[in-house]
């Protein structure tokens, strides 16, 4: 899934380049998505089988995609050994995430900002189903504090007004942190509205929060009651 196409935009000399993994995971999610919908639809009308067949092909194809995608990026993207896990790269490359992977290169940085919590967060957008199979919790645990620290040390608001604190609040729950949802419920409500939210709704970051497998806090002593919800018409 190259960012640039067949053909290298920059005229690399190491040739073209994926940055973030989680995107392309994403579409090839949103593909078998619709053909799953599509094939549900074609199911109920017994008279268009082509339509149903051709369903079912694109769900099948997104799902082999997606499950490649990821796959590709624990091997390629998340970097870190274990018992459970091979580190593919040299020692002398020490981050957690490619930012950058080439054809024959691969390095710490993207193109469009040169803040390390970048590198890391488009590899970790959005926050869908698939993600619990896309960030490794061994894996989240080691970036979670790296995350966290390099979000403060951007200038001003920018891992707040560009939306890279709530992916935090999902890498939070993922790593079985502390305080996730305080997290997402203290960013301002306009982020979740803008480009900068990333497609996460407050809604949806509650929900993926909440629905970790290991315990990221009571939800029902963080979220504000029904009545409070109401009152200030915040909208979840």
């Amino acid at each position: 899934s190259w960012a640039s196409g067949i053909v290298s935009a920059e005229n690399s000399p190491h040739g073209r380049n994926q940055e973030s993994s989680s995107e392309a995971i994403a579409a090839y999610e949103s593909m078998a998505l619709f053909g799953k919908v599509m094939k549900g639809i074609f199911a109920d009308n017994n008279e268009d089988l082509d339509g149903y067949e051709i369903s079912e092909l694109v769900e099948d194809a997104g799902t082999l995609l997606m499950t490649t995608e990821v796959e590709a990026a624990h091997r390629y993207w998340h970097v870190w050994s274990s018992p459970n896990h091979h580190n593919y790269y040299p020692s002398t490359y020490n981050k957690l995430v490619v930012g950058m992977l080439y054809e024959t290169a691969a390095s710490f940085q993207t193109w469009f900002a040169p803040y390390p919590l970048v590198s890391y967060g488009i590899q970790l957008l959005p926050l869908t189903p698939i993600a619990e199979e896309r960030d490794n919790p061994e894996w989240a645990r080691l970036l979670y504090p790296i995350y966290q620290q390099s979000c403060k040390d951007a200038p001003d608001d920018f891992c707040v007004e560009n939306g890279w604190s709530i992916v935090q609040t999902g890498l939070c729950a993922t790593a079985s942190g502390k305080d996730c949802l305080e997290q997402a419920l203290s960013i301002p409500p306009e982020v979740y509205e803008t480009d900068g939210g990333m497609g996460n709704s407050l809604s949806n970051t509650i929900w993926f929060i909440a629905t970790r497998p290991t315990d990221s806090g009571s939800i029902t002593e963080i979220l504000p009651s029904s009545n409070s919800i109401a009152s200030n018409g915040s909208d979840y």
